[in-house]
């Protein structure tokens, strides 16, 4: 089986890591007179982790000049990578462990993220992922459109498997009904457990996925 990966919130717990980054973009746009002062959690701004960059800014701050979000956005990006060098960048625990077991057992592993290019090409350098994964889809080299549109892409290139998406949002969950694949909901990621209420089947931690696979529970056919 090829097994596609969300990255925030299903492999990489990226909350300290963005709250900080955004923070540092928020600052900027108080300092230049586009938002007021206030101050943001981490748990806050998490609700935005999973979106493409172009949805984030939409929903935050829909208002904002296009200039301005995409200065913004630059920010967030760089403070992203520092804070990546730093080694602040963490895999959720019982990741590690998931990856090898599935490794072992033959599937081919893939991140599918909404992410830019040297963002997850940081977190390959710094976590080690290509022990792992086979090959990576962002956002990004798409023009940042959505992932139920980018996955044709991947069958493409893989046609001769059977899939299996895995990931903590709605728009994971939007590929497997899109594509008429099964899905695993990750409810200890970013997003409500609404928008994991059609998934095949939901996980509360890591570990959990590779028993899911294992033991074909995945059967329940996916709505094209």
């Amino acid at each position: 089986m090829t097994i596609l990966f969300d990255f925030d919130g299903t492999l990489h717990n990226t909350r300290r890591l963005y709250g900080q980054a955004f923070r540092c973009a928020y600052a900027m746009l108080v300092r230049e007179g586009f938002a007021p002062e206030k101050t943001y959690t981490d748990e806050e701004v998490s609700i935005y982790l999973g979106m493409t960059a172009p949805d984030m800014w939409n929903t935050f701050m829909p208002s904002l000049p296009q200039e301005m979000k995409e200065k913004a956005g630059a920010v967030i990006g760089r403070e992203l990578i520092e804070g990546i060098r730093r080694g602040e960048a963490v895999l959720y625990d019982g990741i590690r462990p998931a990856l090898q077991v599935l490794k072992e057992q033959g599937h081919r592993l893939l991140v599918l993220s909404n992410c830019r290019e040297a963002y997850m090409k940081a977190h390959r350098q710094a976590l080690g992922l290509d022990e792992w994964f086979e090959d990576y889809f962002c956002g990004e080299t798409y023009d940042f459109c959505p992932k139920e549109q980018i996955f044709p892409f991947i069958r493409q290139r893989y046609p001769d498997s059977a899939y299996c998406m895995i990931g903590d949002r709605a728009s994971d969950i939007q590929v497997g009904l899109a594509n008429g694949i099964p899905t695993i909901g990750c409810l200890y990621g970013f997003g409500e457990p609404e928008e994991l209420s059609q998934a095949t089947q939901t996980v509360h931690a890591p570990a959990e996925i590779p028993a899911v696979i294992v033991q074909g529970t995945l059967e329940k056919a996916a709505n094209p």
